[in-house]
């Protein structure tokens, strides 16, 4: 708040529960002012109204609010336009030069000044060697069991958790300590720092208890005012909890910040630790950019190398690495990661979908959701971004309803690109159903509403290495998959128990998915197959046996 009031104002807007946030963004549409109604059209997810707004007063009534709400809309030209025509615009400038990865210059651009301090030491925690240096007095080492019949004991270092953050990375990580709990193991985790009042919720405590597993909250009363200092001070807690509960290793997941602070406290306790490489950080960076040139950019950008860089040095550094998927393996060989150090451990499904009841049809699950049994229902569970390719769905489902299919949507979840979803969607009319944001079990219940799921990611390279979990899922549930033919999809749908197009193409997904629409033997038979695939090699309780695999060799390392 002292650093920006303006950049705060809309950070505090989007973090608002979403009752309040359409009652603030009513009232500002109604102000008469450019700025206040292009906020209050983007707080209440007309994105398409937000926009033109913005286009329309760039250029006659620039101003600092307009120029952030073009930012978070996409429209980086726009947004440099206004910059340009105010006359104390450093501050939106060097956030543009940031957002697109020209770091230096994001810095220079600035005066001295509590934001140029910030980006500094951000700059800092991406150079190469750069790790936290607790500042307090040794830590103590932990004194761990040397009873080769005792599991080891660990402390998983995570971005964020249920039930705060629904999303695949949380669910994987309470499958994960779950697992390792029902083989003996002895598990805590930890969020980072300030979460989950970062994301505008509130923690019932120190340690909050989700389905039996203890999550850690490290919530400082006044956060230190620089990135470096607050890994630093990260360290020094995640040392000392680590003594203090006298584990035998340290986990953590990317990305590289949380290497960083865990890597040190590992050296500083005395500690082995594990980074498991759920995703690509620069490359999923790079896919958030609008426009195909903006993508490309970023991909060439500083910030792109640096963040490219430290993600192998950390990973190197690791005393084990894991990762989700072949593809993802051979990225990080690529990149200088020694290839003995890489365990695969693939996502892989929980007992709630093995017990679910796939016994019942698309059309009876929907009766009870009180959905229409008629049609052919397509669509999945996701977190609603651009490189999803969402929008190829809507558009693959509008051609084949024209082309006399009756074909219809359904969405489950939430994202920064669901409002323009919804009015891509608004030709299907009721035939595109968007649940926002839902738990897991009901998640699950939609997928089984689902007569075929569609994971139409595009041909990112994010999307090329990533492996993700929601085409085990709909194997595991029994329902045919359709998938963008890229290498980490390709890697998880065997032939017999889905499809595959070239992604993109709405044309080739709707003539897909109107083929699989009218042969019902097809969507039963890959149904029947995925299952099989799953139960009989993706179940967590068999999966999870790796970790015990991992851990008990890392048993020995780093003790004195």
């Amino acid at each position: 708040m002292d650093e920006d009031r303006v950049f705060f104002a809309m950070q505090l807007a989007r973090r608002l529960p979403k009752p309040v946030s359409r009652t603030v963004g009513s009232l500002l549409a109604r102000i008469p002012r450019t700025s206040t109604s292009a906020a209050g059209a983007w707080l209440l997810g007309r994105e398409a109204e937000a926009k033109e707004i913005v286009t329309s007063a760039e250029m006659s009534t620039p101003s600092r609010l307009l120029g952030e709400i073009a930012l978070n809309l996409g429209l980086l030209d726009s947004a440099t336009r206004i910059a340009e025509g105010l006359e104390t615009g450093e501050s939106l400038r060097s956030r543009i030069l940031w957002t697109i990865g020209r770091i230096d210059e994001a810095i220079s651009s600035l005066p001295e000044s509590r934001r140029a301090e910030r980006l500094r030491a951000e700059r800092e925690s991406l150079s190469p060697g750069w790790w936290p240096t607790p500042q307090s007095h040794p830590i103590a080492r932990s004194s761990r069991s040397r009873d080769d019949t005792v599991s080891p004991s660990s402390l998983h270092v995570l971005t964020n958790s249920l039930p705060h953050t629904r999303s695949g990375y949380a669910y994987r990580s309470q499958l994960i300590l779950s697992t390792l709990k029902e083989a003996g193991h002895t598990v805590v985790a930890s969020t980072r720092p300030s979460y989950p009042v970062t994301i505008g919720r509130l923690s019932r405590g120190a340690i909050e208890t989700v389905d039996g597993i203890d999550y850690l909250r490290h919530v400082p009363i006044v956060p230190l005012p620089t990135p470096t200092a607050r890994l630093r001070q990260q360290t020094e807690w995640i040392a000392a909890q680590a003594v203090e509960r006298r584990v035998d290793l340290l986990h953590t997941t990317t990305h590289y910040v949380n290497g960083l602070a865990t890597g040190a406290a590992a050296r500083a306790a005395g500690l082995p630790w594990v980074y498991e490489v759920r995703g690509v950080l620069e490359e999923t960076w790079a896919a958030a950019g609008s426009t195909p040139p903006e993508r490309e950019a970023r991909r060439t950008s500083q910030r792109f190398a640096l963040m490219r860089a430290k993600e192998v040095e950390v990973a190197s550094a690791a005393d084990a690495v894991i990762t989700l998927g072949k593809t993802m393996r051979d990225h990080l060989i690529a990149g200088g990661v020694d290839a003995d150090s890489i365990t695969l451990i693939p996502n892989s499904v929980s007992e709630a979908v093995v017990e679910a009841d796939t016994d019942r049809t698309p059309a009876e699950v929907r009766a009870g959701l009180g959905l229409p049994e008629d049609g052919i229902w397509v669509g999945t569970a996701a977190s609603v971004v651009g490189y999803e390719g969402l929008d190829d769905l809507v558009d693959a489902v509008v051609l084949a309803r024209a082309q006399g299919t009756d074909l219809r949507l359904l969405i489950a979840g939430d994202g920064v690109a669901l409002p323009e979803l919804r009015q891509r969607a608004r030709p299907l009319g009721e035939h595109a159903v968007f649940t926002g944001r839902v738990s897991q079990v009901t998640a699950i219940e939609y997928q089984l509403a689902l007569d075929a799921i569609v994971v139409p990611r595009k041909n990112e390279p994010v999307c090329r290495l990533v492996t993700p979990i929601k085409p085990i899922e709909a194997m595991g549930l029994a329902r045919p998959v359709v998938v963008s033919d890229l290498p980490a999809l390709r890697e998880l749908v065997p032939e017999n128990v889905g499809l595959s197009t070239a992604p993109e193409n709405p044309q080739g997904l709707a003539d897909l998915l109107s083929e699989l629409a009218w042969d019902e033997g097809a969507r039963k038979r890959f149904g029947q197959n995925g299952r099989e695939h799953v139960l009989e090699t993706r179940r967590w309780k068999d999966i999870g046996r790796r970790y015990d695999e991992v851990y008990a060799r890392l048993k020995g390392v780093g003790a004195e």
